[in-house]
């Protein structure tokens, strides 16, 4: 029977690739702001304008991105529950609903901005970045009871909306000036600059891209208070650079999230098609590979010593059911398997058939296209298929590896080639030396170590 898998060392399984590592992505975002700060700090630069339809613009687009990022890391927390996906699904939605509620909706019906214009959305927006420094930082703990703290955490930012909203409406006429702005700025500045050190190090260690672009956004953000403390105003409907800061902020959250839904729609596309391929496999298994297995024994039955019609209907049954298990082994194959699981499977229902011991020693983990799994799955399955009928080994070892390109073994204790045949010259050797050339590699046969023969296949 054949023996247990032996991994060996390999390379693991990759992240997806990202467009920018961390660390880059702060610093493209650090020099963006330096430069924003610096041109905003010119004499002849124009740093402020008055519009108030270009700031409700900034604020409705806020709102949105806000929301949507929102809802987007609600549904990674119900996918996936942990702790710090919902305080940060929180911490958006505060932000989102503190520029509707206290921006957007209180300049379209007062034209008029006062202090309560000034100072609510100022309270709303340094709750959020707290709630973003906070679940940048939190550990990776799963949440036992996600519907429950779901609804906490929406009953948590419609109370701090409110709490906010009277507090402001009632201290509106008390509420001090111009100069004091220049605090809340400047602990926004902190809490943004530690959300975004929190969120590389979360993304250094998840591979998450929507951490990334997280990172960079709340660099962003950090210097939007920068140049909101450098130059503060208590009338909303001035624009300045802060605010095209601000927007780039939650521009960048928009971009992640459109990646991350991008993502989504692949992986349900990759879902869809395996389903499918499982199906067929299915009705491939319990309909053709059945019925060929029932002609080959049948046909073996009716071998006589004087015709061997028989037995050649039988060998063609044979090699026409090993097609089909090859063709369901395919279709049935996850879309994130590893290659080793493909070369296993292959070898092992190649010497179960003759009841070989079989010695797997294959890299764990590693990752190649489809057509390398086809490949490779039909080269074993075919160089163990010799070995047993052509070579009579007794056994077979395969050997996996992928530290320096791919490396495929096949190794017996047969008889070897038959004599002045050194490169082999069956349809089933040119067929597997095709498949590898095709690949961009090399198939050589080479006397094994224990009389039989050694077939390794090489690809780039």
């Amino acid at each position: 029977m054949p023996s247990r898998t032996v991994p060996i060392l390999g390379p693991m399984s990759r992240a997806p690739r990202r467009v920018l590592a961390p660390r880059e992505a702060v610093g493209v975002a650090c020099a963006a702001g330096v430069a924003v700060t610096l041109i905003s700090l010119l004499p002849l630069a124009d740093i402020a304008y008055h519009s108030s339809t270009l700031h409700v613009a900034i604020e409705t687009a806020a709102t949105l991105i806000a929301l949507l990022g929102a809802a987007l890391l609600v549904g990674r927390f119900v996918r996936a529950p942990m702790q710090s996906e919902l305080v940060l699904a929180g911490a958006l939605l505060l932000l989102g609903l503190t520029n509707l509620c206290f921006s957007v909706i209180p300049w379209l019906v007062d034209e008029q901005p006062g202090h309560f214009h000034t100072w609510a959305p100022i309270a709303g927006r340094l709750l959020g970045a707290a709630g973003l420094a906070l679940g940048a930082l939190l550990p990776a703990e799963p949440v036992w009871r996600p519907r429950p703290a779901l609804l906490r955490m929406l009953g948590a930012v419609a109370a701090v909306l409110v709490v906010i909203g009277v507090g402001a409406a009632v201290l509106a006429p008390h509420l001090p000036g111009e100069p004091s702005l220049l605090v809340p700025q400047i602990v926004g500045m902190v809490l943004y600059a530690i959300a975004a050190a929190g969120f590389v190090r979360r993304a250094e260690r998840t591979a998450d891209d929507l951490t990334t672009w997280l990172a960079a956004a709340a660099t962003l953000a950090a210097f939007a208070r920068l140049n909101y403390s450098l130059f503060p105003s208590i009338y909303s409907e001035w624009v300045y650079t802060g605010d095209f800061l601000r927007l780039a902020f939650f521009a960048l959250i928009l971009l992640g999230a459109l990646r991350e839904i991008a993502a989504y729609q692949r992986e349900l596309a990759e879902v869809a098609v395996h389903r499918e391929r499982r199906r067929i496999a299915r009705e491939l298994h319990d309909g053709v590979a059945q019925e060929l297995a029932y002609i080959s024994g049948q046909a073996r039955r009716l071998v006589t010593g004087r015709d061997d019609a028989a037995s050649r209907i039988a060998d063609a049954a044979a090699r026409a059911l090993d097609e089909s298990r090859q063709a369901i082994a395919t279709l049935a194959r996850p879309v994130d398997a590893s290659l080793d699981a493909s070369v296993s499977q292959a070898a092992e229902e190649a010497a179960a058939r003759e009841v070989i011991p079989l010695r797997l020693e294959l890299a764990v983990g590693l990752r190649a296209p489809d057509a390398v799994h086809d490949a490779l799955s039909r080269i074993v399955r075919e160089a163990v298929g010799n070995a047993i009928r052509h070579g009579d080994a007794s056994s077979v070892t395969v050997t996996l590896a992928g530290s320096d390109g791919m490396r495929l073994t096949v190794e017996d204790d047969g008889k070897g080639l038959p004599p002045g045949e050194p490169n082999g010259r069956g349809f089933g050797l040119v067929s597997m030396r095709e498949r590898a050339e095709a690949l961009g590699g090399t198939l050589e046969l080479s006397p094994g170590r224990e009389g039989g023969v050694h077939l390794e296949v090489r690809l780039p």
